[in-house]
């Protein structure tokens, strides 16, 4: 992702903490997850979706369905809908933990 402006912001430190937390469990950075929360905030209502859209998109970032349940909804296929989330740059849902081996 190509960055174009800078923005400053000041958070207090509870918050903060919250995020070092967060970005350590992600493995990714504290910027990251900012960028995901504006992209998930202000960005799907531009992409001309319809509410149930919307709410399954939601749904699928804040890890409560699966792509395949994304996809149904979009009425895309499951590798169409790969792509179109890296085209929209919303990231997808594929953290690994050390415990999904031992499910696996």
């Amino acid at each position: 992702m190509a960055h174009d402006a800078t923005l400053h912001v000041k958070i207090d430190r509870e918050m903060a903490e919250g995020l070092d937390y967060l970005a350590r469990t992600r493995n990714t950075s504290k910027g990251q997850l900012v960028r995901e929360a504006l992209s998930t905030c202000y960005q799907t209502a531009c992409l001309g979706l319809s509410i149930r859209q919307e709410q399954a998109l939601a749904a699928y970032q804040g890890g409560y369905i699966s792509i395949g349940k994304l996809a149904a909804v979009m009425g895309m296929h499951v590798l169409d809908i790969r792509t179109w989330l890296r085209e929209h740059s919303i990231p997808e849902n594929t953290v690994y933990n050390e415990r999904d081996a031992e499910n696996a």
